[in-house]
This record gives structure tokens, C-alpha cells and sequence, in this order.
């Protein structure tokens, strides 16, 4: 008990003495309310870095979150790799659409060998070069 009135003794008279120094000017007090100026300063300067690191502490966590998933995304892929490695099927690579253009563009014994290769479809001698491209360009589109 008697050390509480002890602390209680020493904060009132360091009250009173800065409120004493306030009052003679010794002590800055710009808007008289007995709190010292450098006590305010200190308070508004760790308010202002409270809000920078906050500001701060968001965005490390959004980096943080977007490297989660990049490493997410290379570990997938990685393992796509090791598949390749041991010889596994890999991904399907992405088959392009046939079109009449394209085909036109081939000659008849690449239209005729591409037809028997990917859809087991042979055509005889007299076929033209339109009715094998029709034809073909049919069974792409049905399949």
C-alpha cells in the first residue's frame, strides 16, 4: 500500500512540474491544453506509421498470396514434366480446326494420305480433288 502512495506522490509531482514549465513557456504548449508539444508530435508521428505499415503489411500479404499460387502452378506443371520424363502422355496439344481453305490448299495425294492416317478413310483413283475435300472436311466436322 504504501508503495502505491508512493507512485501516486512521484506522478503528481511530475504533473505539477510540467505543468508548472507549460505554464512559464519553458515547455512548448501550442494549443494550451497542458500536454506538451513533443508528446503530441511523438503521438501523431506513430499514427502516421501505423498507417504506412498497415498500408504495407496489405500489400506484402497480397504478393504473398499471388507467389502461393504461382508455386501452386509450378508445382502442377512440374509434375506434368515428370510424367514426360518416365515416359507418360502428356498434355493433348490443341488440334487445329479444318477448314475448307486449309484443304484446298493441300494437294490430292496429301488430301488422300491425310484421310487414310487420321480418319482410316481411303478414296479411289478417280476421285476430284472438290469431292475428296468435301468428304473430308465432312467427317472432321462430324467427329
Amino acid at each position: 500500500m504504501d508503495t502505491i502512495l508512493i507512485i501516486l506522490g512521484v506522478i503528481a509531482v511530475s504533473a505539477g512540474v510540467i505543468v508548472y514549465f507549460v505554464k512559464k513557456g519553458k515547455i512548448a504548449d501550442r494549443d494550451g491544453d497542458l500536454i506538451p508539444d513533443v508528446v503530441e508530435d511523438a503521438v501523431d508521428n506513430a499514427k502516421k506509421t501505423a498507417k504506412v505499415v498497415k498500408a504495407r503489411a496489405k500489400n506484402v500479404a497480397k504478393e504473398a498470396k499471388e507467389v502461393a499460387q504461382a508455386v501452386k502452378t509450378v508445382a502442377k506443371e512440374s509434375k506434368d514434366v515428370v510424367d514426360a520424363v518416365k515416359g507418360k502422355k502428356g498434355k493433348k496439344p490443341a488440334t487445329k480446326k479444318v477448314t475448307k481453305a486449309h484443304l484446298r490448299t493441300l494437294g490430292v495425294d496429301e488430301l488422300k494420305e491425310m484421310a487414310k492416317k487420321d480418319l482410316g478413310v481411303s478414296f479411289d483413283e478417280n476421285a476430284t480433288k472438290t469431292n475428296i475435300i468435301n468428304k473430308v472436311y465432312e467427317l472432321y466436322n462430324k467427329k
